[in-house]
């Protein structure tokens, strides 16, 4: 095999772990631990959000591959590492960018919230759990030849 066969094996590899990772601990983060916190402190607006007959597992799977693929091209292309706590520190700082970007647009444009804290639990939650999935996309990173 050649380099290019080997990197794009590697690539895929490392984004199909990382969205198992990221589904897994992100329900863990989201639905098991703040779920209920995040109900009570937003707008429930009926029909805004689906029932469980209408979820879509299809684009659930697909967030969860498109951010393993950006934490995988930062962390096994862009910087090449291998050790698992700047994974996690990349991961971190991805996490809360991205939450902070979209919290702060729910918080300015729309009554979702219902307080600050709601969404600083929400990139508290994202620091988590993209952190663990740079952590787990780093490592295995240097074990994946």
């Amino acid at each position: 095999m050649n380099s290019h066969t080997t990197s794009l094996k590697k690539f895929l590899i490392l984004t199909v772990v990382g969205t198992v990772v990221y589904y897994a601990f992100g329900w863990f983060i989201f639905d098991f631990i703040l779920g209920a916190y995040t109900e009570q402190n937003t707008t429930q607006l009926v029909g805004f959000k689906k029932t469980s007959e209408q979820f879509s597992m299809s684009y659930l799977t697909l967030s969860c591959a498109a951010y393993a693929v950006l934490i995988t091209y930062v962390i096994a292309v862009l910087t090449n590492t291998n050790r698992g706590m700047k994974g996690l520190i990349i991961g971190a700082t991805i996490g809360v960018l991205v939450a902070v970007m979209a919290d702060s647009y729910w918080l300015a444009s729309s009554n979702f919230y219902n307080n600050i804290a709601v969404a600083a639990a929400d990139v508290l939650g994202a620091a988590v759990s993209v952190g663990v999935l740079g952590w787990v996309i780093a490592l295995l990173s240097g074990r994946i030849k």
